[in-house]
């Protein structure tokens, strides 16, 4: 049985609170939740703890993943001319996580290497493209939890970075 951290549960029940707060206050989903993932170096060096291979990899290394609240902006400014399916999305992730915190990697300190990010880009709100297709409709909607690649401000360690496609 594994061990719950204060993270994981924070993590849940915002998830949890999100869903039920936009449901409360507007009655409709303005914010999203969604992921993007891309390989890393770190894998690499440590594929026990950070998975070996792709498909190991989107789950277990936390360097490649990022969490994101992409927000509709149409559903906030109603009135508006933006487009009913662009998003503003504001994304966290971290980078330099080999091993546990207090571990040590070819003798250097692991807490030394850990760096968060914070990202700023636009998505897509795939449920919100003008469909006929029932079966187009369910594909949005299951792909629709992915962040999709765009241009993107990085801020972290190396203070603000423009990726022209972020994953």
């Amino acid at each position: 049985m594994g061990v719950f951290l204060g993270g994981d549960i924070l993590a849940n029940a915002s998830g949890t609170s999100l869903y039920i707060g936009q449901e409360l206050l507007w009655k409709e989903q303005r914010i999203a939740l969604k992921y993007s993932f891309h390989q890393t170096k770190y894998a690499k060096q440590n594929p026990d703890k950070l998975g070996n291979g792709l498909l190991e990899e989107v789950l277990k290394d936390y360097n490649g993943q990022t969490y994101w609240l992409s927000a509709n902006m149409h559903a906030f400014f109603k009135d508006s001319k933006i487009p009913k399916w662009l998003n503003l999305a504001v994304g966290y992730g971290g980078e330099g996580m080999l091993a546990g915190v207090s571990s040590n990697v070819n003798d250097l300190l692991i807490s030394d290497l850990r760096h968060r990010q914070v990202f700023l880009s636009l998505d897509l709100d795939l449920e919100h493209i003008k469909t006929n297709s029932a079966f187009l409709k369910t594909v949005f909607s299951v792909f629709n939890m992915i962040k999709l690649p765009f241009p993107t401000l990085e801020f972290g360690k190396k203070g603000c970075v423009f990726h022209l496609l972020y994953i």
